[in-house]
């Protein structure tokens, strides 16, 4: 089997790994990836003025408005689920922010020739998981930017239904936000910081993904190239010495391609588990968090919706979206996660579409260690707690839909 010579359906040439790169940009330039230089300083200055402004004011008002509406089940509710996105959105960026080092380590590996190499010979290979990584980017993003973009238009909405003036998210401030100018400026404030929110917390979650992609391209580019590896010997010229007086004589010998080919990619392999361990060490409660804070969202939205006793569109159409960007947002994790359980069974399946009937014992030696390698489930874990697989994503959503039940 020869994946090259299979005819493959045109896709646009990128940059490979562009989605690693546009997910950075936005982190960086929403102030939670400083550089390295002397400017790291200033940068970290102007990141904590700017999150104390963005997310810091809103924590502050959000437990005020929590402790505030003990008494209020509906403001409670509403409340709690904006406290919990944004203390997870804090806890990611103390992750980004402590473990930089760990990631740009992952980063340069990605770099590296090991990965690298493969470009030219991979490049539809590459190029495929690259779109599938914006892909997931632009779908994850539309659902956020839609949910905020209702959140922000709530005041228009009641100033044109008549109604008396309501910040778009629930949130207790010391002054009286209901009068003008303090109603336009708080407003401005609410809309600016729940747009940039948005956006930092996609790019957050799709590094983390992206990083997997980047993993699933690995192991399918190490499995094409198990199962093109063919069973021929080439003469290499060597020099071995004749003498103790280093006189040298040229000999042929034969060279074992198909089995320094798979040393190869024995190499290239360990270097894709070593990655995927390091993505789990880094991410790994974070993700944890995200899995049981969304479950609670889900629940607490629908049980807001429920309650409801004026449906506004608006506000009806940015809970449901918010909901499907909590869903959506578990589920990209656990695609992912089934995603590289798939691929590692792949690279046994590529091992007996080779010529390794013809290839020498040692060839078939090594083919079965990498087989039996292969065969071991290579999982990625939320927290070392529960799997990331699309069966997960399936169990997670029954009993969050129970609940949603039991809450109507």
């Amino acid at each position: 089997m020869n994946e090259y010579d299979v005819e493959k359906p045109m896709l646009r040439r990128i940059e490979p790994n562009f989605h690693l790169k546009v997910s950075l940009s936005i982190i960086y330039y929403m102030g939670t990836w400083p550089p390295q230089g002397k400017y790291r300083s200033l940068y970290i200055i102007c990141t904590i003025c700017s999150f104390t402004f963005m997310l810091g004011i809103f924590l502050l008002t959000e437990i005020a408005n929590i402790i505030l509406s003990l008494n209020d089940l509906g403001r409670l509710v509403a409340g709690a689920t904006l406290l919990m996105t944004n203390c997870t959105h804090a806890y990611k960026i103390i992750i980004i922010l402590h473990r930089q080092k760990r990631i740009r380590n992952l980063l340069n590996i990605i770099k590296n020739d090991i990965f690298a190499q493969n470009d030219i010979n991979y490049g539809y290979t590459v190029t495929r998981y690259t779109w599938q990584g914006i892909f997931h980017h632009i779908a994850y993003q539309s659902f956020g930017t839609v949910a905020v973009l209702c959140w922000g238009f709530t005041p228009i909405a009641d100033l044109i239904a008549g109604r008396s003036r309501r910040l778009p998210m629930e949130g207790w401030y010391p002054y009286n936000v209901t009068v003008s100018p303090a109603f336009e400026i708080t407003s401005l404030h609410q809309a600016v910081a729940i747009f940039v929110a948005c956006f930092h917390n996609v790019a957050m979650d799709t590094l983390v993904t992206g990083l997997i992609t980047v993993a699933c391209c690995q192991l399918s580019i190490l499995s094409q190239t198990i199962a093109s590896i063919k069973n021929y010997q080439e003469e290499k010229q060597i020099n071995i010495v004749k003498n103790a007086n280093d006189f040298f004589d040229k000999q042929q010998i034969l060279y074992d391609v198909p089995y320094e080919t798979l040393k190869k990619c024995v190499i290239h392999s360990n270097i894709i588990f070593s990655f995927i361990k390091e993505i789990q060490n880094i991410f790994g409660t974070m993700i944890l968090l995200q899995f049981f804070v969304n479950c609670i969202i889900i629940c607490l939205i629908a049980f807001n919706i429920s309650q409801m006793r004026v449906y506004i569109p608006a506000i009806l159409f940015g809970m449901l979206m918010y909901m499907c960007c909590m869903t959506y947002q578990i589920f990209i994790y656990c695609w992912h996660g089934n995603e590289l359980q798939l691929h590692n069974m792949y690279v046994s399946k590529a091992a007996y579409c080779n010529d390794w009937w013809n290839a020498s014992n040692r060839f078939k030696y090594a083919l079965q260690i990498v087989i039996i390698r292969a065969q071991q489930p290579l999982t990625l874990y939320a927290g070392k707690v529960f799997t990331l697989s699309l069966n997960t994503f399936v169990n997670v959503n029954i009993h969050t839909n129970e609940l949603d039940i039991l809450s109507f």
